[in-house]
């Protein structure tokens, strides 16, 4: 399954890209503590993209669930043309919260992609 929300690129809007992670993490059957680190990491890429988007631009957020993989893109067109810095606190608390975490620019539009996989019981 795969939900795809486009939104200005206002920090205002980070809670709907929230939102969603919350309902498509549990739509993979994450467990809450995954749930609420999936929360964490894309409010953490989304704040990212707004920080370097110009003004009026969108940021469009697609996550995809299959089975209990989530992928989860994030892009805008970015003002810098380039990634984010992966030398921060910011980028080393995304990597924290997910599987793998990728950055690109192309045609200046700067996108991060995020993957979960649910975790599974050493005991399971």
């Amino acid at each position: 399954m795969t939900v795809t929300l486009t939104f200005p690129s206002d920090t205002a809007n980070v809670g709907l890209a929230r939102t969603l992670a919350a309902a498509m993490s549990a739509r993979a059957d994450l467990p809450i503590d995954q749930l609420e680190d999936v929360r964490l990491a894309v409010d953490e890429a989304v704040s990212q993209i707004i920080l370097d988007a110009p003004a009026g631009s969108d940021v469009t957020c697609t996550f995809d669930v299959d089975g209990t993989d989530l992928d989860i893109t994030i892009s805008s067109t970015s003002a810098s043309g380039t990634v984010p810095a992966q030398d921060t606190f910011s980028w080393t608390v995304l990597r924290a919260l997910v599987e793998t975490v990728t950055a690109d620019v192309t045609d200046n539009v700067v996108t991060l992609r995020l993957n979960v996989r649910r975790h599974v019981p050493a005991d399971a």
